[in-house]
């Protein structure tokens, strides 16, 4: 990472991707809190799957309306949105009003993380420069990381030293409550997007941004006269809806996002300490294993991601989810029908533990941040809010399948099959990335958008032209 870049950039990027802070407190919650939920309400395992699953419902909507957000409030004014409904849905959920009106809240929640699961990394890749684009569009997955990691701590402690549910269960929520302050807090201090700036003929204004976190004014000059050579004009295009090569960039933004749920990343982090326990282990590290090396494993993703590239990234990290998927599945053929934990021997525990840890371990060092920060780089401009729209809600919406038939799906053909069915979809994820996904570290947004439309091949996209 260059260390030249203003001081300014850096906090305008970490304050932005708190965003992801909050999107992984609420991913991560359920993971320790649902047995006390289940105590508080009386659910039963379906009751706990619609539970889980309404946030990607929540998402779902959110993503659809935050291209509307992101063209008319602006990148800034929605993420204070955002920040706002995860302030109000966590603190009337800290009340524990009835059932309809909890899972009112966490439609909401899910509301203001599909909002945010938009905005973050659109607002990371059109303000970083682009020789660190990639690295602080990672902090947005890496922030999801520690959000998961901070709230499966607290939900243990809290759930291990306060016996009674009922007085449990508001804590996990109230803690939601501080970190989303933050978030809404320092969102308002952050200034906007210079190339939403530019979209409205705020050219001044954007002038001024970029004179904060660029280092000389050619810089600027050069990054303005970029920006304005994509423009067109200052309107929404919703023609380019019939345009060849934006069809195919969405095609490929659909896929990616579809396959970075299909490889059955949030069932790991939703039900791990429910799947370890078919395994019989149970305990810290049932609890803790996902979140704990999610976080580690995210923090080599910010250098590699520039190192490496990101379309290496996707290789590596499909490869590893598929060897481990395999493994997994192979670990609940062993154990068998064996519904005594007691009985269960330590060979398949271990092979399943190791499988787990080496399954988050690709998926953090890849298809998490990597995802994200290629759907916020590809899409010319006058249409990255729909493509960010369109690939966001394909994201929440394989990600809500997958909650809510999870565990149902286990029970109904077998714990091993649905990892059998996760490494089909890694295999799939390789052959996808090797004939699509284009390589686009260090290349400027403008420059990938000339490609585009210059009718490139998708996987060509980051080929520079001097």
């Amino acid at each position: 990472m260059n260390s030249g870049y203003k001081t300014i950039v850096f906090y305008i990027c970490g304050t932005a991707a708190l965003g992801g802070l909050l999107f992984g407190l609420d991913q991560g919650f359920i993971a320790n809190s649902l047995p006390t939920i289940r105590k508080v309400y009386g659910l039963d395992i379906k009751g706990a799957e619609h539970y889980s699953a309404i946030l990607a419902t929540g998402g779902v909507i959110g993503a659809l309306l935050s291209g509307i957000f992101a063209r008319y409030l602006g990148r800034k004014k929605s993420l204070v949105l955002s920040g706002f409904i995860f302030c109000a849905a966590s603190l009337v959920s800290a009340f524990l009003p009835p059932m309809a009106i909890l899972s009112t809240c966490r439609f909401f929640l899910g509301f203001a993380i599909g909002i945010a699961s938009f905005i973050v990394p659109l607002y990371l890749s059109e303000t970083a420069p682009a020789p660190i684009r990639g690295a602080m569009g990672t902090l947005f997955q890496l922030l999801i990381t520690i959000g998961i990691f901070l709230i499966s701590v607290t939900n243990v402690f809290i759930a291990k030293w306060i016996a009674n549910p009922q007085t449990a269960l508001p804590l996990m929520f109230v803690v939601i409550v501080i970190f989303a302050g933050v978030m809404f807090a320092g969102s308002l201090f952050l200034p906007e997007s210079p190339r939403w700036l530019m979209l409205r003929g705020r050219k001044d204004q954007a002038m001024a941004v970029l004179q904060k976190t660029l280092n000389t004014p050619e810089d600027v000059q050069r990054e303005i006269k970029d920006i304005e050579g994509t423009l067109g004009n200052h309107g929404v295009q919703m023609g380019i809806l019939f345009k060849g090569y934006f069809i195919k960039i969405l095609l490929v933004g659909i896929l990616l996002q579809m396959f970075q749920q299909l490889v059955g990343i949030n069932v790991m982090i939703y039900y791990a300490p429910t799947i370890f326990g078919y395994a019989g282990l149970t305990g810290i590290v049932a609890m803790m294993t996902v979140p704990t090396v999610n976080v580690l494993f995210t923090f080599p993703a910010i250098r590699l991601v520039e190192k490496w590239g990101r379309k290496k990234l996707l290789y590596v990290g499909a490869l590893c989810m598929l060897i481990s998927m395999v493994a997994a599945g192979v670990a609940f053929i062993m154990i068998g029908n064996q519904s005594d934990p007691a009985m269960i021997a330590t060979a398949p525990k271990t092979i399943l533990l190791a499988a787990v840890i080496f399954y988050i371990f690709g998926f953090a060092v890849s298809w998490g941040p990597v995802a994200w920060l290629v759907c916020s780089e590809i899409f010319p401009l006058q249409g990255r809010e729909l493509g960010m729209t369109v690939t966001t809600m394909v994201n929440w919406t394989f990600a809500g399948l997958l909650m809510d038939n999870a565990l149902t799906f286990m029970q109904i053909h077998g714990n091993a099959s649905i990892f059998f069915l996760f490494a089909f979809f890694c295999a799939l994820a390789v052959a996808f990335v090797a004939a699509f996904v284009p390589e686009t570290r260090g290349v400027t947004l403008e420059q990938i958008e000339v490609n585009l439309r210059s009718g490139k091949k998708m996987r060509s996209l980051g080929d520079v032209t001097r």
